[in-house]
């Protein structure tokens, strides 16, 4: 089971409606995106559709783009294989389908991480300058793991052991009470005696001769205070099999990273079966460079070749290596933009260079400055197509995300073709200069531009006949880069 399309409406940073077609297959997604963009709010999309079905206090309005009065929503489609029908499933104000079977199962068996979370396994102990990790253990990475004892997750089997109490003479109730946690504890015992082994092998793949253990000296019923003592879990590291007390601040952040890495990778390959299983990572590598960062590619190929993954990251040099690491035939490869109005920021979605479609949407749902916005990164991104094929001088610049639209348009509204006639009329140069200044520019950025429809309208129609004049030219011209 696949999604193969995602659809959100107003939820975080989306601003009006996007959609991410991953193909009938279903592939792994990668997403390059600015800080701001709007690629953690898909994280966030999917990770709150999931948890939606298991918890119904969880309202979408929490989370509606707070810009926007209009109701939102998120839709998942599924597929079991590329030749079986689609299901939609929807979460929104008013409709909730994710308390379905297969989401809850998929919610339970889900890996989500992004950075922050990394952190959580280089917390100090406050008494001991040790890593305690049992909450985040018990809480969060194993609580969805079922026991072999009693048949419940370890989340319910730790609710069982929770206060009240019984009273100090009530022998046969703490009798009890003391049997279930000594089963809670030899649960516990196997599922990291489980953990151990794969987290190690994981972390071998980074090549730091790193190795890593779990220190659980068990959980016990205090009878004099009445509480659980021993809510330990302390994480224990040897580097080149050396014993390093202080870890946490001994190695390097790639280190550290890599053993974060390794906990939470080997901890979703031991949640309960599912037929559809979401791996999703956001800005997870941050602390590593490149040489830690492929290893991460391979063992996402080795050891979860049946999950399908979402990986984000604001570094576009990253970005495009991954992209020539991983197959076309299971990723597909999308970037998201952020871009201002006076009002809100928007984030702007390249898939297939949709910009024009994107326009129109907004312009028909009189959205006019979310519709320049697309309209302006479709001008640009027209021209340095153009600009790329054609192989026109365009003027240096160390840093590439500096060169301004001017850079590309210059070159062309002046250039002309082997027959020394211009790639452009004069006509067509003054309707796109004219709507460059009204439009294309300051609308976006500017309170005292005065929006009217009809200027949008024919700016609209202006990159367009803009946009298939290029591509003429570049049919016309066989020696046009491929």
């Amino acid at each position: 089971m696949r999604i193969t399309e995602i659809e959100i409406k107003n939820f975080k940073a989306f601003h009006g409606t996007y959609q991410i077609d991953l193909h009938k297959a279903g592939k792994n997604l990668l997403v390059y995106g600015e800080n701001g963009s709007g690629k953690s709010s898909l994280y966030f999309a999917l990770m709150r559709f999931l948890e939606s079905g298991d918890d119904p206090l969880h309202r979408f309005e929490n989370d509606q783009n707070i810009f926007i009065a209009d109701a939102g929503y998120i839709k998942l489609c599924l597929r079991a294989d590329e030749g079986s029908r689609k299901t939609i499933y929807e979460w929104s104000e008013s409709v909730r389908e994710t308390d379905d079977e297969l989401i809850i199962e998929a919610s339970k068996a889900k890996g989500f991480l992004d950075y922050k979370s990394l952190l959580d396994t280089h917390y100090l102990h406050q008494k001991r300058n040790t890593v305690n990790v049992f909450e985040l253990l018990r809480k969060t990475l194993l609580a969805n793991t079922v026991s072999t004892l009693t048949n419940r997750t370890l989340d319910h089997d730790w609710a069982a052991i929770q206060p009240p109490y019984p009273r100090r003479n009530a022998t046969g109730k703490i009798a009890d009470l003391e049997k279930q946690t000594e089963a809670f504890n030899t649960e516990l015992t196997n599922r990291l005696a489980e953990l151990q082994p794969i987290a190690s092998e994981i972390l071998g793949k980074f090549g730091h001769n790193v190795a890593l253990n779990f220190d659980f000296p068990g959980i016990q019923y205090n009878r004099d205070t009445k509480t659980l003592d021993n809510q330990e879990i302390l994480l224990t590291v040897a580097l080149f099999d050396r014993d390093i007390p202080d870890h946490h601040h001994f190695l390097n952040e790639a280190r550290l990273s890599a053993i974060a890495i390794a906990i939470y990778f080997s901890s979703i390959l031991i949640q309960p079966e599912s037929r559809l299983k979401i791996l999703a990572l956001d800005d997870v590598l941050i602390g590593l460079d490149t040489s830690n960062r492929l290893p991460v590619l391979d063992i996402l190929n080795e050891y979860f070749p049946d999950h399908q993954i979402f990986l984000t990251t604001y570094d576009k040099t990253w970005y495009e290596i991954a992209k020539q690491r991983t197959p076309d035939a299971k990723w597909k490869y999308a970037e998201f933009y952020t871009s201002k109005t006076d009002e809100y920021e928007i984030p702007v979605y390249a898939e297939d260079k949709a910009y024009l479609e994107k326009a129109k949407d907004y312009f028909a749902d009189n959205d006019y400055k979310a519709s320049a916005i697309y309209l302006r990164t479709a001008f640009e991104t027209v021209i340095k197509k153009f600009c790329e094929k054609k192989g026109l001088r365009v003027r240096y610049c160390e840093n590439p995300k500096k060169l301004k639209g001017d850079d590309f348009w210059i070159p062309i509204k002046t250039g002309k073709r082997n027959d020394n006639t211009p790639f452009l009329e004069p006509s067509l140069i003054n309707d796109i200069e004219l709507y460059r200044s009204i439009i294309l520019n300051p609308l976006s950025h500017s309170s005292t531009v005065t929006v009217v429809k009809k200027e949008i309208s024919d700016a609209i129609k202006a990159v367009e006949k803009l946009k298939t004049k290029l591509a003429r030219n570049l049919r016309n011209d066989p020696r046009a880069h491929s």
